[in-house]
């Protein structure tokens, strides 16, 4: 390692100490690199032992991004929380936020972005408004995250499908009796199904969709 690059690890980590006390909700053990462009500080949820790596935009101005326990992001983190909206008369440059607040009173065109306990996700990962990522899934480089990604999932993709599985549901049961509490454990039938339904039933489909 370079003195150069060495330093600016120091000054980045500094940086990002410095910056932590804008971020009201987001636990001690958490971390959020001091470059990131987050809208609404107020609206970043992070619990214990979460980080947001580099050069994040999070445009979250009337919904939240939640991290839960053990979860990351790498470098390159665009999350969005709204979608778009159109307005008969009007070009979308015209519908400025001060529009849409004013038309969407019930907050329909915002929405929450969850990620669950034990989330990976790589670099340049995009998470759209709604998305919810299941406890323990990976989510590869350059992929587009919309809905939801049952838990101990990899997905990969733009939009994203799931290409296999961390572990087997059996698998899984051993895990989580080591990791979480017995009142916050998966219910095997519910692991089945999912590991069924998501890759057992759709291997051709995922050879295929890898060999693209």
């Amino acid at each position: 390692m370079s003195i150069i690059v060495f330093f600016r690890r120091v000054i980045g980590r500094f940086l990002t100490i410095l910056t932590h006390h804008q971020y009201k909700n987001i636990k001690k053990t958490s971390t959020v690199y001091y470059d990131a462009d987050v809208y609404n500080p107020d609206n970043l949820i992070m619990d214990e032992n979460t980080n947001i790596d580099g050069e994040a935009v999070v445009m979250n101005p009337r919904a939240k991004l939640v991290f839960k326990k053990n979860s990351g992001a790498a470098i390159g983190l665009l999350a969005i929380t709204g979608n778009h909206m159109s307005v008969v008369g009007k070009n979308l440059k015209q519908v400025t936020d001060k529009v849409k607040v004013e038309i969407d009173v019930n907050n329909e065109m915002d929405k929450d972005i969850i990620v669950d306990e034990d989330v990976w996700i790589a670099a340049r990962v995009t998470l759209l408004s709604g998305a919810h990522l299941g406890r323990g899934c990976e989510v590869g480089s350059g992929s587009v995250v919309r809905g939801t990604i049952p838990p101990y999932a990899v997905v990969i993709g733009n939009p994203c499908k799931v290409v296999g599985f961390r572990f087997t549901p059996e698998e899984i049961i051993e895990h989580e009796k080591v990791q979480y509490d017995e009142s916050e454990r998966l219910p095997l039938d519910l692991l089945k199904n999912n590991y069924e339904k998501f890759f057992i039933n759709r291997i051709k489909e995922i050879k295929q969709f890898i060999k693209l």
